[in-house]
C-alpha cells in the first residue's frame, strides 16, 4: 500500500484540442511513463461539466516525484512543451500519499470521484468514513474501488478520497442516498472546512 499519488488537473483554454491532446499524449505522458517506477498513468475527461476539464493521475513508488531523473522532465522542458504550458488556462499539480485502500479494480478505472475534505477533527472524520461511510459505499455493485490520500504537496484539501466506479448513475440509487444522509455522516462533515467534489470518465492510458 506504500505509494506515491500524482494528480494534475489542467485545461486547454485557447490551446486546440488536436494540439493538447498531441502534447499529452505522444509527448508528455510517454516521458513519465518511461520509467517502471509509474505504475499506471491514466487521463480522464470531466463528466460534471465543470473546469478544470482534464485529469491526469499516476500511482508511482514513493520518492520518485523526488529524485533527480523525475525533476529533470519539469525543468529541462522542450521548447514545444514550455510554449504549449504556458497557454494552458490551469495546470495544477498536487502530490499525494496512500492512506488507505478497499476494493479491488479489474483494468482501468471508468469513472472515477474525487472528493477533498479538510477538517478541523479529521481523526473523526476518518473514523465516519471508515467505520460507516466506505462500507455503505462499497457495498453499491459498480463502487469498485475506495483510496483515501493526504495530501502532500500542492494546493487542495488535506485528505482526498478517490472512487473507482462503473458509472455516475450509482448516485442516483437509494443506497448511495442513504450512505450520505446519516446522523454520523451530518455530525462528521460539520467540523469540514473546505471541501471539493469532480467526477471524472476515463480518457485514455498511457500503458
Amino acid at each position: 500500500m506504500n505509494q506515491d499519488f500524482l494528480v494534475v488537473f489542467s485545461d486547454p483554454g485557447p490551446v486546440p484540442g488536436e494540439e493538447f491532446h498531441d502534447w499529452y499524449d505522444h509527448e508528455h505522458l510517454p516521458l513519465r511513463m518511461q520509467f517502471s517506477q509509474f505504475r499506471t498513468g491514466y487521463r480522464f475527461q470531466a463528466a460534471d461539466g465543470r473546469t478544470p476539464g482534464w485529469l491526469a493521475t499516476y500511482d508511482v513508488d514513493p520518492g520518485f516525484l523526488g529524485s533527480d531523473a523525475y525533476t529533470a522532465l519539469r525543468s529541462h522542458r522542450s521548447e514545444r512543451e514550455q510554449a504549449l504550458v504556458a497557454r494552458l488556462t490551469a495546470l495544477d499539480r498536487r502530490i499525494y500519499s496512500l492512506d488507505y485502500e478497499t476494493g479491488s479494480l479489474e483494468g482501468h478505472p471508468r469513472y472515477q470521484i474525487l472528493v477533498g475534505l479538510t477538517s478541523t477533527d479529521e481523526a473523526g472524520l476518518i473514523e465516519w468514513y471508515r467505520e460507516e461511510h466506505i462500507p455503505l459505499l462499497t457495498a453499491i455493485e459498480g463502487w469498485d474501488r475506495i483510496r483515501q490520500f493526504r495530501l502532500r504537496d500542492g494546493a487542495g484539501e488535506a485528505l482526498l478520497t478517490v472512487h473507482d466506479i462503473d458509472d455516475p448513475s450509482l448516485c442516483e440509487t437509494p443506497e448511495w442516498k442513504h450512505a450520505t444522509s446519516t446522523p454520523w455522516r451530518a455530525e462528521a462533515m460539520a467540523s469540514v472546512t473546505s471541501a471539493s467534489r469532480r467526477v471524472f470518465a476515463f480518457h485514455n492510458s498511457g500503458r
